[in-house]
């Protein structure tokens, strides 16, 4: 390749990287009216982004992704109510996921999945530590489309995502159900027990290790929230929300980590 072809492609991969990261931050604009909407039981099609605060319709050149929020400083353009910042966080994190996704994976259909897992599960995180929902609209609404890329996948099996998603949520339900016996006490909600269901269809067997690694991090942070915090024993711990940054994190370096484990531990154990 001379240096006039390398120009050219360094062009393109940049071009291509930018498009990606507007159109997630156009989907970020749209994800932030499902968190707002889908544990309020609205519709997120109907009617046009609102204030929150004086209702009023926020017409389109005060709904740019990300310069909007710039460009308002946060506030309302009719009420001058604050703009939660969340919604320019979440308008960058998925300009992120897309343009990471593509980076990544390149213009194929992995990146495709990546950031289709990846959107859901950044809106399961907001609406989970938010409201403590975990809609049934995501959770159970995508399992088809898991299904749909695990028929495609070259690393796992339509088969195998069925048997997963059905064991895992079977397995989390019934730690639910003995918590909830012992303690008298609702531990896990069935919110989480769908969603494994979900996160098996996109991992298949890493849906296990997703959940190992969500309850360590999920514990580190709970003891931290109950000691530190002093929040005390009974503070909701928001678990969807580890188990979508375990999911995210098992997708990318899930091989990663098992072939880390077996050579470092396993394989030492053995010995």
């Amino acid at each position: 390749m001379d240096f006039i072809q390398y120009l050219q492609t360094f062009a393109d991969t940049k071009f291509m990287l930018f498009f990606a990261f507007v159109i997630g931050s156009m989907f970020g604009s749209f994800f932030n009216v499902c968190i707002y909407r889908l544990p309020e039981e609205l519709s997120v099609i109907k009617p046009r982004s609102f204030c929150p605060s004086c209702k009023k319709t926020i017409p389109w050149y005060y709904n740019i992704p990300l310069l909007s929020y710039i460009f308002l400083r946060g506030k309302c353009a009719y009420c001058g109510a604050r703009i939660s910042f969340r919604y320019f966080f979440v308008e960058l994190l998925s300009a992120w996921i897309f343009a990471f996704g593509v980076y990544r994976f390149g213009p194929t259909f992995k990146a495709l999945e990546f950031i289709v897992l990846s959107s859901i599960m950044l809106i399961l995180f907001f609406t989970d530590l938010d409201k403590r929902i975990l809609p049934d609209e995501i959770t159970l609404g995508f399992i088809p489309v898991g299904l749909i890329f695990a028929y495609f996948s070259p690393e796992r099996t339509l088969t195998e995502s069925l048997i997963v998603g059905i064991a895992g949520a079977g397995i989390l339900f019934l730690l639910a159900y003995i918590y909830l016996k012992l303690k008298g006490i609702e531990g896990m909600g069935m919110g989480d027990v769908k969603m494994l269901a979900l996160m098996g269809t996109f991992l298949g067997k890493q849906a296990f290790l997703a959940l190992m690694i969500a309850s360590v991090i999920g514990t580190i942070v709970g003891l931290f929230i109950i000691y530190v915090l002093k929040k005390g024993k009974n503070y909701e711990i928001p678990f969807g929300c580890f188990l979508s940054i375990a999911s995210v994190i098992t997708y990318l370096y899930g091989n990663d980590i098992i072939l880390f484990y077996v050579k470092h531990f396993l394989k030492h154990n053995w010995s």
